[in-house]
């Protein structure tokens, strides 16, 4: 039986060997060639055009370590996780919170204390600023005031105004110090989690490079990422391309290596389901010889008027983790989800799981399980 210890710490010798080479490797001959080819794609993912957007959580992660050596040598930052817009102030209930903008031009932080009707999911800036600019949050009534004396009317979800100006250049407000008027705490969770961005610093973008882009390895899908690298100019044979490595020996579908892969579709078999209970969580672990493959979540049960992205498709209602012990991985597809939903491994040789569920929701959670080939 294959261990999935051994294959984990593979792969980091491998995105380590990788680090180091991309970092300090030679810069003469075919391996400054490489080197500098894997430099040219590190600075591009730092940039993060869309190849990059798109790759999944374990290879955008795989890019990241093996080229993070190279960007801190140049004191330079890879992209960053995105993060919630609204910290708090999902439920359909009114909140107190402050929204803190300024002018630009090194002036002080105005803040102002609203009260708006959530749940609040984002603030912005309309228009230029010549003549005017309007500062807006997403909510469902906004007023200035507090919870005491400021009653917003509940209208439709939108983008509410609540402060304008002539020639000015406010920012985009920063929401803060999130309450809840009919008392302490907030149990309704954040707004959804934005994209990755480019960090504070990032590397010079070289803009497109020829060749393939990064993408998933079609016949390696749990090991590294295929990450092609530009044609090279070979004093020979003229330009040849390179394609990146294909993971340690003995992977399903490498020569010679491990057994053959799952017939397509294949998902395993269900394991004994849980429930969370009412804002509760359950968890749980592959039996021994076994990996997990997936969780199928059925809601049994939702909050009164709770947040839908359409019909069905509720908002923020739980955390999906999977991973292995005492190391848990979060699927952000828990932020979006339908009753019956069935969330993947994002990796094979995962072994344990925990679903948790916001107040109001109760699930049921069967896992999936497949033996793995001796």
């Amino acid at each position: 039986m294959a261990n999935p210890i051994a294959i984990i710490e593979g792969l980091r010798n491998f995105e380590d060997a990788a680090g180091e080479f991309i970092r300090g490797g030679p810069s003469t001959g075919l391996p400054g060639y490489v080197r500098d080819g894997y430099r040219e794609r590190c600075n591009q993912f730092a940039n993060l055009p869309a190849w990059a957007r798109l790759l999944g959580n374990g290879p955008s992660g795989a890019m990241d370590r093996i080229c993070t050596p190279y960007w801190d040598d140049n004191n330079w930052d890879g992209p960053i996780p995105g993060v919630p817009a609204i910290v708090g102030g999902q439920c359909a209930e009114r909140y107190e919170f402050v929204a803190t903008t300024d002018r630009g031009q090194g002036s002080t932080g105005e803040a102002s204390s609203l009260v708006a009707n959530g749940p609040i999911t984002g603030a912005r800036v309309v228009g230029s600023g010549s003549p005017s600019v309007t500062l807006q949050i997403n909510c469902r009534g906004v007023d200035l005031g507090s919870c005491f004396n400021s009653f917003p009317p509940v209208v439709a979800q939108g983008w509410y105004s609540y402060r304008s100006g002539i020639n000015v250049a406010w920012t985009t407000p920063v929401i803060s110090g999130m309450n809840r008027c009919a008392g302490a705490g907030d149990p309704c969770g954040d707004s959804p989690t934005g994209p990755p961005q480019p960090g504070p610093n990032p590397p010079p973008d070289p803009g497109p490079i020829g060749g393939p882009v990064p993408t998933d390895d079609p016949n390696n899908p749990t090991g590294p990422p295929l990450i092609p690298l530009p044609p090279y100019q070979d004093p020979i044979y003229g330009p040849t391309p390179i394609v990146g490595p294909t993971g340690p020996p003995g992977n399903p579908g490498d020569p010679g290596g491990g057994a053959p892969p799952p017939p397509p579709g294949d998902i395993g078999s269900p394991g004994s389901p849980g429930d969370t209970e009412d804002g509760g969580e359950t968890e749980g672990e592959a039996p021994e010889g076994e990996v997990l493959v997936g969780l199928k979540i059925v809601i049994l049960a939702s909050r009164p008027k709770a947040r839908q992205y359409s019909p069905g498709v509720f908002r923020g209602a739980g955390y999906i983790y999977m991973g292995v012990i005492d190391n848990l991985d979060q699927d952000y597809g828990g932020s979006m989800l339908k009753s019956g939903q069935f969330f993947f491994a994002e990796k094979e040789n995962l072994t344990h799981w925990r679903v948790s569920a916001n107040n109001g929701f109760n699930f049921r959670v069967t896992p999936y399980y497949r033996e793995v080939p001796e």
